[in-house]
C-alpha cells in the first residue's frame, strides 16, 4: 500500500485515475495512484525506469517527459472510507478506463492493470514463463513469508463483497466453458479433496450437517431456490381432482410417488401403479 496516499480534509482516502497521452502518436498511457502529486514526480524523472512497464519506458525515453510532448488527464477520481476499499477500486476501474482508452493493443500499457484479467500472451511468451518457473520450488522461507502476507482470516470489506455479488448475479457460463471444464475433468479423481473428507469425518464421526441442524430460514432460502429452477407439474389423484405443485418434488411428497415416477408420467403421459398421472403445469 502506499504509505502517504492522499486524503481529504473530511479524512477520506483519496486516489485518481490518470492518462498520459502523447501529442505527437495520440496514443495513451493509463494509470492509477493514491497520491497524485508523487506520480507526477516520479514521470518527470526521465531517467526512471520503473515507472510502467516496457512501453511507456521506452515512450518517455524517445520523446521526452516535458509537457510539450505528453498531456495530462485526470479520468475519474475516487473516494474511500478505508485505503484496502480505495485500493480494490482503483484497480477496478484502472482496467475498466485501460479498455476503454485502448492502451493496450493501441498505446503504451503493457497490460490491463494488476494481475493477468484479460492480458492475451503468444505461445512463444506463454513458453518462457512455462520454461522459467519450471522445476523451480519455494523455500519453507519462503513460503512462511507467503503465507504471513496473504489474506487468509481477513474479512472482505462488505462492499467489495456487494459488487462481487452483482457481477456474479444472472451471469451463466458458456457452453464453449463448459465442455473446456468437463474435458478437463474426465478421469480426473479428486483425491486431495476425497483424502480430506474422509479424514474430516473420521475426526468428527460423520457429516458436517450430522451435529450442525439446517436453520428454519436457510430451509425456507433452499426450498424457494429449488422451487424457482423446478418444474411446475399438475397431479391427477385416482379420485379425479387435480393438484399444482411447483416442483416435481414436492408432487412427489404429496403423493407418496418416486420423483423419479413423476418425471417418467410427465415425459410419457403415463399412469403411475397406485393411479397417479402427472403433466407440465
Amino acid at each position: 500500500m502506499c504509505k502517504h496516499p492522499d486524503r481529504t480534509p473530511d479524512g477520506k482516502y483519496r486516489g485518481v485515475i490518470y492518462e498520459r497521452q502523447n501529442k505527437i502518436t495520440g496514443k495513451s498511457y493509463v494509470g492509477k495512484t493514491e497520491n497524485e502529486k508523487t506520480r507526477k514526480q516520479l514521470w518527470n524523472k526521465k531517467n526512471n525506469k520503473s515507472y510502467g512497464g516496457k512501453k511507456i519506458t521506452e515512450a518517455r525515453a524517445e520523446y521526452g517527459v516535458g509537457p510539450d510532448v505528453w498531456d495530462y488527464n485526470v479520468l475519474e477520481e475516487i473516494f474511500s472510507d478505508t485505503q484496502p476499499e480505495l485500493k480494490a477500486a482503483l484497480k477496478e476501474r484502472e482496467h475498466y478506463w485501460i479498455k476503454e482508452k485502448d492502451a493496450v493493443k493501441n498505446g503504451y500499457c503493457g497490460s490491463y492493470g494488476d494481475g493477468n484479467l484479460g492480458n492475451e500472451y503468444s505461445e512463444e511468451r506463454r513458453h518462457q514463463c512455462g520454461n522459467a518457473m519450471r522445476g523451480k520450488h519455494h523455500t519453507e522461507e519462503t513460503k512462511a513469508l507467503l503465507r504471513a502476507k496473504s489474506k487468509k482470516g481477513v474479512p472482505r470489506p462488505k462492499e467489495i463483497t456487494e459488487k462481487i455479488r452483482a457481477k456474479l448475479i444472472g451471469k451463466k457460463r458458456t457452453e464453449a466453458q463448459k465442455k473446456a471444464q468437463s474435458e478437463r475433468q474426465k478421469g480426473v479423481i479428486p483425491v486431495a479433496a476425497t483424502a480430506a473428507a474422509k479424514e474430516w469425518v473420521k475426526q468428527n464421526g460423520g457429516s458436517y450437517w450430522k451435529n450442525h441442524p439446517i436453520p428454519d430460514e436457510a430451509r425456507a432460502n433452499m426450498k424457494k431456490a429449488q422451487q424457482e429452477r423446478g418444474t411446475d407439474c399438475i397431479a391427477t389423484f385416482p379420485d379425479g381432482h387435480e393438484e399444482t405443485f411447483p416442483t416435481m418434488l414436492d408432487a412427489a411428497k404429496a403423493t407418496g410417488v418416486g420423483v423419479g415416477s413423476v418425471n417418467n408420467c410427465i415425459k410419457t403421459n403415463g399412469t403411475t401403479r397406485n393411479g397417479f398421472k402427472f403433466r407440465k403445469a
